[in-house]
């Protein structure tokens, strides 16, 4: 049975589930949404990856020049070739860690440890998303007010997001650690990633926000203008 559900911006046609009351039906599309979203937003960061690779050797390049210190310099190199060879299980281990924050929407205890980097990197991963955290911080508050709104837990801040750049730098570490990468030469690509994937980030979290809002998600401010409007 085809009924129409009246939202925040307007009237949406659903298909009514017998036996599920308005709450579950709601909750069933809230995840849906949070599905979608983050499969887009994975999308857009393998896609943003893809640059990375694209760019990484002119990169090194640039850093092993840019250094005075020889053993630096030969790390470098070093690196281009390895990363050239692994290429293929930096990238799908960076997709599997990002799908594990999938569940991050709805519960928090729904985090894989496996995901984690250790205390030693952690340090690292904070310090990659700082400049980017700050700089879409209102964006990534939007994004969290929405998505509280549609069903989502209780967000700690925008680095709390499961999309956030602390969860993407987090991903981006484990699966160079996963790749048996040392400290050193994940200290030295973490550079060229913040570069072609974090301060990219913009457009991706534009789309998130703007996808939230077309699905009726809006914000308090949002409604108080309606509210004023009408």
């Amino acid at each position: 049975m085809t009924v129409w559900d009246r939202t925040r911006s307007g009237l949406r046609q659903t298909r009514k589930r017998r036996g599920a009351d308005p709450a579950s039906r709601a909750l069933i599309e809230s995840h849906g949404v949070f599905a979608a979203i983050h499969h887009q937003v994975t999308g857009e960061l393998l896609r943003l990856l893809d640059g990375f690779y694209s760019n990484i050797e002119d990169g090194l390049f640039e850093l092993a020049y840019r250094t005075g210190e020889d053993a630096q310099r030969r790390r470098c190199f070093d690196l281009m070739r390895e990363l050239r060879f692994r290429r293929g299980g930096l990238v799908k281990n960076f997709a599997r860690a990002m799908d594990r924050y999938r569940e991050l929407w709805i519960d928090e205890a729904n985090a894989d440890p496996d995901a984690s980097v250790g205390d030693d990197l952690q340090a690292l991963v904070l310090k990659m998303a700082e400049k980017t955290t700050a700089h879409f911080s209102g964006v990534l508050h939007t994004i969290a007010e929405r998505a509280e709104i549609a069903g989502a837990r209780p967000f700690d801040g925008p680095a709390d997001l499961p999309i956030s750049p602390r969860r993407i730098a987090q991903a981006f570490v484990h699966s160079c650690r996963s790749l048996r990468l040392d400290q050193g030469s994940i200290e030295i690509v973490q550079q060229l990633f913040s570069r072609f994937v974090l301060d990219s980030l913009g457009n991706v979290y534009g789309a998130c926000n703007v996808r939230l809002q077309d699905e009726g998600y809006l914000t308090t401010e949002e409604l108080g203008f309606a509210s004023s409007a009408s």
